[in-house]
């Protein structure tokens, strides 16, 4: 792991903790306390959701990752939201004074998006226009017109994950004639394996939504919703795997699974195409890219190393990559026939 990858990881991870602390710790105590002490419980808890969690993600997050401060209003909109939800109606009241100084601020903001779209689609179709990639050329649009940042990359990720969550029978963009395309899935028997998953999620969000119930009927409701984004998680990373294909023109190769790897190569980098196990170990480096961590039945490697672009802007380079592919063989054949 590079050590410009593992700053933000240990950042994310931090303010992550503290809002889960926040707000679990706080429900806990606003539950636990008696009736005469609860008002003064939800009026530290309030300053804690409105002011103290806001300055700790200005801290952790927007100053060390040099985020546009923009994005601390979206924070607070956030914060305000859940703390309504949550604390009694003496507290609900003080939220909405807070809603109306920041709503001017929040006004402008949404004209400044809107006035930045028309650019955005300009430079989204010109990507588009030499190859049809939504997700990344959604990511490089927005770059161009929003700076090249680490917030950018989680934005437009989080979009690409709704795209294929929500719109996952939506066909994709139709590539040239003479592109081939491989599969990735069907010998590893992913779908059978996701309708696994799937099944265990949903007992498991229904189970925990009743078991939190007892305890508070809004933490139930919070804990659920986040949960319901997991299920759309998943099925973004069907939709991709299914539609998202290898694909391979006259000197150019794409290899991906799904939404969550990318890397885009000529063919004549390419230095060996090997079918391997299953259980295929090595004491080199490499780039795990199959559908499962210890899954791949390709092992590429290339003569320059490539750079391998994650769905939330990882990214490294490497000169080997094991991944999951359909008939090696036909995949293999073609590329040392170009």
């Amino acid at each position: 792991m590079t050590a410009a990858f593992a700053k933000p990881t240990r950042n994310i991870a931090a303010i992550t903790i503290i809002a889960v602390l926040i707000f679990f710790g706080g429900m806990l105590m606003l539950h636990a306390v008696p009736i005469a002490a609860k008002d003064k419980i939800a009026d530290g808890l309030l300053a804690d959701f409105v002011i103290t969690f806001p300055a700790l993600y200005y801290f952790i997050i927007i100053r060390p990752l040099k985020i546009s401060a923009k994005k601390l209003l979206i924070v607070i909109s956030l914060s305000c939201g859940v703390a309504y939800l949550v604390l009694p109606q003496q507290q609900r009241e003080y939220i909405l004074q807070v809603r109306k100084l920041t709503a001017v601020a929040e006004i402008a903001f949404i004209i400044y998006a809107v006035t930045k779209f028309n650019k955005l689609r300009k430079i989204y179709l010109v990507h588009k226009s030499i190859f049809p990639d939504p997700v990344y050329n959604l990511r490089s649009a927005m770059a161009g017109v929003m700076g090249e940042s680490f917030g950018v990359k989680i934005i437009a990720s989080e979009l690409a994950v709704l795209r294929y969550g929500l719109l996952f029978w939506k066909k994709e963009q139709a590539v040239e004639n003479n592109n081939s395309s491989f599969t990735a899935h069907r010998e590893f028997g992913y779908i059978a394996l996701w309708c696994i998953f799937i099944f265990a999620m949903m007992v498991e969000i229904v189970a925990f939504h009743f078991l939190l119930r007892k305890w508070s009927n809004t933490a139930a409701i919070i804990v659920t919703v986040l949960s319901c984004y997991s299920f759309i998680l998943f099925i973004a990373d069907l939709s991709a795997i299914l539609k998202r294909k290898i694909l391979v023109n006259n000197n150019q190769l794409i290899l991906r699974t799904g939404l969550r790897w990318r890397a885009v190569t000529t063919i004549s980098n390419v230095s060996s195409v090997e079918k391997i196990r299953y259980d295929y170990h090595s004491t080199g480096t490499y780039f795990k890219g199959g559908i499962t961590s210890k899954s791949g039945n390709l092992l590429i490697t290339f003569n320059e190393p490539v750079l391998i672009e994650k769905l939330y802007g990882a990214s490294r380079s490497f000169d080997t990559i094991l991944m999951n592919i359909d008939d090696v063989e036909l995949f293999a054949s073609l590329v040392s026939a170009k």
